[in-house]
């Protein structure tokens, strides 16, 4: 299953403000600071981006996260 990874950011009033794909290569990374239950590939929801994860999250993305955005991290079937 081909699959397509996203790091979303909403603003107010749950506004899309940032979005940015990244390459399933940093998922062994990412996987580790997310409470994933029984999903190991990370396809079946949204996994919220904290304060506790999100410098490392924005580290392993080689991103700047703005603080007045909520993140998530996505993924799509590209297929």
């Amino acid at each position: 299953m081909a699959v397509t990874r996203m790091i979303i950011g909403f603003g107010a009033n749950d506004k899309l403000a940032f979005s940015q794909q990244f390459p399933e290569e940093k998922l062994p990374e990412l996987r580790p600071l997310f409470d994933y239950g029984d999903d190991e590939l990370m396809c079946g929801g949204s996994y919220e981006v904290t304060e506790v994860n999100g410098d490392r999250v924005a580290a392993i993305l080689g991103i700047a996260l703005k603080p007045d955005l909520e993140y998530y991290l996505e993924a799509w079937d590209a297929g």
